[in-house]
């Protein structure tokens, strides 16, 4: 099972090149949107095995791409503070890992695979929802009241720490 996520997980070199073209932003939400499908599908395929390779190697696209871009689009937000965003993001995911296993390991163990699946695909479209919420707010028009994004990176550049 490992082997068929990891085989996903390694068409990076691939999907990079697709976001870059559609749009790191855009891509992000739908991976987002097409993990909470796969992650549901997981523990409900396994007597199918053609099902369960499809669902295990999409799962690895998906998360590949999710993670990638996430970690990108962070690292873009900030010239000056890209360290510490990069290492606040490192920090929330293993503590997200950490947590994910020690709260999930009693549900696991209750209810099974299945909820624990259920339960992943939730966070995961919350996730989805929240990224397609800022996705398409920062494309609506801005207020000329508002200062642009240049201009506030270029206030951020002048002041010192």
């Amino acid at each position: 099972m490992i082997l068929l996520y990891g085989l996903g997980f390694a068409t990076s070199f691939i999907t990079g090149r697709w976001a870059d073209r559609l749009g790191k932003e855009r891509v992000l939400t739908a991976a987002l949107a097409g993990l909470v499908p796969a992650l549901a599908g997981v523990p409900l395929v396994t007597e199918w095995t053609a099902l369960l390779v499809i669902c295990l190697v999409l799962w690895g696209v998906l998360q590949s791409l999710a993670v990638t871009l996430l970690s990108t689009l962070l690292s873009e937000c900030s010239e000056r503070h890209r360290g510490t965003v990069l290492a606040f993001y490192s920090l929330a995911t293993n503590l997200a890992v950490a947590l994910g296993a020690a709260l999930l390991a009693p549900l696991f163990t209750s209810y099974g695979f299945t909820a624990v699946g259920w339960v992943c695909a939730a966070i995961t479209l919350i996730a989805f929802g929240l990224g397609a919420w800022m996705y398409v707010r920062d494309k609506r028009p801005r207020s000329a009241v508002q200062p642009s994004d240049q201009e506030g990176e270029a206030k951020e550049m002048t002041h010192k720490d």
